[in-house]
């Protein structure tokens, strides 16, 4: 009886062995597929992204020449005296509506999110949000700033900068960090109203963590509205009285 009974728990401990293993073996084949899948997945989407990537370097192309040869046709027709005064008009309103590239001197200021950010410690103002950027952007026009950037984006009168969850958009084109807003006007002022905030001084506070620097250039460069985004979407509300 007693050899029949340890014959019994044997079988019943092997069963669950064995059980065990199926199961684990199981598993590991499962969690390899699905680590496959994951790998196929980022495969595509790197090979999708960098097809995006090209198309947006060729479409800039595009129109950066473009834009040299409407310059170019402007300025013979200028000089040949066609329209002088109404292309000299555009050129003036183009420069105001930001339409045109432009330099000067001016100030880059550039904004990080915390180093090693974690949400479950870190208050909400560690991470960069696009109220953050438009209160620097908005100081910085009441400093005197002639015109302003934001990424290499051009912003106007209908400047659009708002967040989708934690990513910032500028003109439906998403923006990451570092997050530098480069402005032309009268330099020590910029930098005296950034360096003096109140608000940015609690911000680059250890406990918040925030990253700025500013320096001042001698010469910036800022890109046309045009070379990223198209005015005619703005303007659809618009009518002529």
């Amino acid at each position: 009886m007693n050899n029949l009974k340890w014959k019994r728990i044997f079988a019943i401990v092997a069963s669950l062995l064995i059980g065990l293993g199926v199961a684990s073996v199981v598993k590991d084949l499962t969690s390899m597929a699905a680590e496959d899948d994951v790998g196929a997945e980022v495969v595509r989407a790197r090979e999708e992204l960098a097809i995006e990537e090209a198309n947006f370097k060729s479409l800039q192309m595009q129109n950066d020449q473009l834009e040299a040869r409407k310059k170019l046709i402007l300025d013979s027709l200028s000089e040949q005296g066609v329209l002088s005064e109404a292309i000299a008009e555009h050129g003036k309103f183009a420069m105001i509506a930001g339409l045109t590239d432009v330099k000067g001197r001016g100030v880059v200021i550039t904004l990080d999110d915390k180093p090693d950010y974690d949400p479950l410690k870190d208050p909400i103002e560690s991470v960069i949000h696009d109220s953050t950027i438009n209160y620097v952007i908005n100081i910085l026009w009441a400093g005197g700033a002639r015109a302003i950037s934001f990424n290499d984006v051009r912003l106007t009168a209908i400047s659009e900068i708002n967040c989708v969850g934690p990513t910032i958009l500028t003109y439906g084109v998403r923006q990451m960090p570092p997050y530098v807003i480069s402005a032309i006007g009268p330099v020590d002022d910029l930098v005296e109203i950034v360096r003096s905030d109140s608000y940015l001084a609690r911000l680059t506070q250890t406990e918040i963590g925030i990253r700025l620097n500013v320096s001042q250039e001698p010469e910036v460069v800022l890109p046309s509205f045009l070379k990223s985004r198209d005015y005619s979407l703005y303007m659809d509300l618009l009518e002529t009285p």
